[in-house]
């Protein structure tokens, strides 16, 4: 039977959340930037989608409820492209929470395959890719759900653990430091950026 790759990387989101140590040994294998891209794409969806939701119900995008700088960056600028263009702040949010995160996808491959290098670690431009892609899943999928942004944040900062270890053969030593530096540069960078909100009234 054929797979639909929308199945399949939704049964790969699954697995990333519920064995990350197993999916992240399968994928050192697996070749092609496209899956990774498809990936990205497609649950990135989610997100763009479900987040103006909750903003229609009061439910700000801030450090607290969101999981993305895409989304706290969305919330702020979205009600003076309302003004200006007339469009509905509510499409604006979502659109501009999946350009901003699409935006970052280069990004991601870009960080941790630097990363990877100073560590001097194994480990090709692809699997940098695998790490930083395939450890959002959690944030990408429940990133919108209030009170969940923290949570999300730690849960990805814990997958890019394991991916590190898996991929790159990093220890967990090492790992879990780089993350925990990443997750503090997050904080500092939302906290300036994404905690205040909107000064337009939702």
């Amino acid at each position: 039977m054929i797979k639909l790759p929308i199945k399949t990387d939704f049964t790969k989101a699954w697995k990333i959340i519920v064995h990350p140590k197993e999916l992240f040994s399968q994928e050192r294998d697996i070749k092609g930037y496209w899956p990774v891209l498809r990936f990205y794409l497609l649950l990135n969806v989610v997100l763009a989608v479900l987040t103006p939701v909750v903003n229609w119900f009061h439910v700000p995008s801030d450090i607290v409820h969101a999981g993305t700088n895409a989304q706290m960056g969305a919330f702020i600028v979205a009600p003076f492209l309302e003004s200006s263009t007339g469009i509905s702040r509510y499409v604006w949010v979502g659109l501009l929470t999946y350009a901003g995160n699409i935006f970052k996808f280069p990004i991601l491959g870009l960080i941790f395959h630097g990363f990877a290098k100073i560590l001097r670690c194994r480990g090709t431009f692809l699997d940098s890719f695998k790490v930083g892609v395939y450890s959002t899943a959690p944030m990408l999928l429940f990133g919108w759900i209030p009170f969940f942004g923290l949570i999300s944040g730690l849960w990805v900062g814990y997958l890019y653990v394991v991916a590190l270890n898996q991929l790159h053969e990093v220890s967990f030593g090492p790992a879990i430091a780089l993350i925990n530096l990443m997750i503090g540069v997050q904080l500092v960078w939302a906290f300036l950026f994404g905690w205040i909100g909107s000064p337009i009234p939702w």
